[in-house]
């Protein structure tokens, strides 16, 4: 009787620990900062590897003005660890930054840490993707 109510207690827990895993997300957010400004807009995308306009998804936003989207900074807010996403731009070649949803959830645009300078991000596409 006992190793019967051991072993149902065992595959409750293990069972409980499978349901338990975190679900890949079917949609990522992202974060735009202007720590110039102080605006800040997020936007929500689709993980399915489709790189999308940041003009678009920031259009009409506290980040847009009159049709030129500025930031400083970067964040994934609605994720998953196994997230991958790209925002790139177009215009100059390998302007490539990457967030992910383990180590790299945050960045500078402008890649200087020490100082916030708004970058155009006329030129850039979002994209998201799992691991």
């Amino acid at each position: 009787m006992k190793f019967t109510i051991a072993a149902a207690a065992t595959t409750l827990a293990l069972a409980t620990g499978i349901s338990a895993l975190p679900a890949p997300a079917s949609q990522i957010t992202i974060r735009i900062f202007n720590d110039q400004s102080g605006a800040n807009a997020e936007a929500t995308v689709p993980v399915d590897n489709v790189p999308r306009n940041v003009v678009d998804l920031f259009r009409s936003t506290a980040i847009d003005s009159a049709g030129n989207i500025f930031g400083t900074s970067a964040q994934l807010t609605k994720f998953s660890d196994t997230s991958k996403c790209t925002l790139v731009n177009v215009n100059v070649r390998d302007w490539k930054i990457e967030l992910d949803g383990r180590a790299k959830n945050f960045v500078d645009l402008d890649g200087d840490k020490t100082k916030a300078v708004p970058i155009w991000l006329g030129g850039f596409t979002f994209q998201c993707s799992q691991a």
